[in-house]
């Protein structure tokens, strides 16, 4: 597991098995069903949960293979701190708007900003 993103890939992993169950209990009703417009929905909500899938897959490829953007935003304005793809605890970024800086912390396995004095 890639450092930093203990939780959001637990979150992630967790969302693939609520849409694995979806895609399932979407294909079975589907083929329960006699009313054609009821299959269809069914059938349209498996198709999107595959979609919802794929893009959870590679999301967690993205993470695991260092090819993600580790990115907070700044407390004080809101702005997006991006501290690139694969930076190092302790990393000191300054938040492009308001021009506060910030160092990279990791803390139980998930990145952390801490304010650093101007």
């Amino acid at each position: 597991m890639r450092e930093g993103f203990k939780t959001v890939l637990e979150f992630l992993e967790s969302n693939m098995d609520v849409e694995d169950e979806e895609e399932h209990l979407c294909n079975q009703y589907e083929s329960e069903s006699n009313d054609s417009k009821v299959r269809r929905l069914f059938y349209n909500l498996a198709r999107a949960a595959r979609g919802h899938k794929d893009a959870i897959k590679k999301i967690i490829i993205s993470i695991e293979s260092d090819d993600h953007t580790v990115g907070h935003y700044c407390s004080i304005c809101g702005w997006a701190v991006d501290f690139g793809k694969s930076p190092s605890v302790g990393n000191e970024e300054r938040c492009s708007l308001c021009c506060q800086k910030f160092a990279l912390l990791e803390t139980d396995g998930d990145y952390v900003l801490k304010t650093l004095p101007q």
